[in-house]
């Protein structure tokens, strides 16, 4: 497991974290590559993965400040653990029945599995780092499979994973939550093969969340060290300060070695 991440954004994004103490995971249909999420055989199954994008690259990237989208980017760095879990071990009241949990969650997911039609596969968002192949069947994989019994899976360990060969100047690492848009109840229609059109009807229909936020661990904003990016204006970082101030005064803050012409 690396010690610390990079994440590249820009200041109002920046702002929004340390107020909420939040980091945002989004759908890989919203990524920048538009082939992420492809299946060979069940569409864009990948947009029900949520991710947030790193680097552990300490040298800074011309590349990726261009995705702090203007001349006020920041650069985080952070320890990779900052995610807030809670152990959940009892009956949970779920869409109108109880639920037998007993699993580490990451706060605010049992809250969508009861008001959202999802399950997350783990509860949890796991860090991977993502690997780059110009094999289509990891590109693009079969995900669909039906067993001699009836039974079926959907399996989708390899979405959110894989990227081209063309992307790998990112050195991406991924906050990575893996979901499926059906309740608690719905997953009982697994029970009988007969309901299984029905539940991949409901699968292959149903919108994504646009975005799931998940808490930031207290000691997350502990050890934080912010890059100004090599654009940003003295206003811009004396509103950053000021920031930094109010919600995270122990920040180390440096300015970008770069020099571009604005």
């Amino acid at each position: 497991m690396v010690e610390y991440l990079y994440h590249y954004t820009n200041l109002e994004t920046l702002k929004l974290i340390l107020h909420n103490k939040t980091i945002r995971l989004s759908s890989l249909n919203k990524m920048d590559d538009l082939e992420e999420g492809d299946t060979e055989d069940f569409k864009k199954l990948g947009r029900f993965i949520y991710i947030s994008s790193w680097t552990n690259n300490s040298a800074e990237s011309l590349l990726l400040w261009g995705y702090s989208r203007g001349n006020d980017g920041v650069r985080l760095r952070m320890k990779s653990n900052i995610f807030k879990t809670t152990h959940i071990d009892g009956n949970v009241y779920i869409h109108g029945h109880y639920a037998s949990i007993k699993e580490d969650f990451n706060i605010g997911l049992l809250d969508l599995m009861k008001n959202e039609n999802v399950v997350f596969v783990p509860p949890r968002a796991e860090l991977v780092r993502v690997t780059y192949t110009d094999l289509n069947r990891l590109l693009k994989p079969t995900v669909y499979k039906r067993y001699p019994n009836g039974n079926f899976a959907l399996k989708t360990k390899d979405l959110g994973i894989f990227k081209k060969v063309e992307w790998q100047d990112q050195q991406e690492w991924r906050y990575r939550l893996s979901s499926m848009p059906i309740n608690v109840n719905e997953m009982s229609l697994l029970n009988n093969p007969n309901n299984y059109d029905t539940l991949l009807k409901k699968i292959k229909t149903r919108e994504e969340l646009p975005f799931i936020d998940l808490p930031l661990k207290d000691s997350a904003l502990d050890d934080l060290e912010i890059l100004c990016g090599p654009k940003m204006s003295v206003q811009s970082k004396d509103d950053l300060k000021k920031v930094l101030k109010k919600y995270a005064p122990n920040t180390t803050v440096r300015d970008s070695g770069m020099r571009i012409r604005g």
